[in-house]
């Protein structure tokens, strides 16, 4: 498995690509990952891994470009599911389902 890209989130908001040198927006990382990429997302100033929280965005973003990705039921489940189990094992399954669901899209 290969390592994946640094990406460093400055206070100003701004992400950088370690390994290019360069800096970048949303849509650049959404292109990374699309292209197989795994990328980090850390903060500069505290060292803390935001990957989750800018992910989160780039799907954000995504949704309000039109791409309706995640219907507000399933979003409402996750939210639910989140509150009501103390399963540390949720978030796994959740991965698992996707897995299986990619694998299934890439077969075809």
């Amino acid at each position: 498995m290969k390592q994946p890209k640094l990406i460093r989130k400055y206070v100003n908001r701004r992400l950088y690509d370690t390994s290019q040198s360069r800096y970048v927006n949303l849509a650049d990382l959404r292109q990374l990952i699309i292209n197989g990429a795994e990328i980090t997302v850390v903060e500069q100033a505290t060292g803390d891994d935001i990957t989750t929280t800018v992910l989160l965005q780039i799907i954000e973003d995504t949704q309000r470009s039109g791409a309706k990705l995640l219907k507000p039921e399933f979003l409402a489940k996750v939210i639910r599911l989140s509150a009501t189990t103390d399963d540390p094992a949720l978030s796994e399954r959740l991965n698992n389902a996707l897995r299986g669901a990619t694998e299934m899209l890439s077969a075809a």
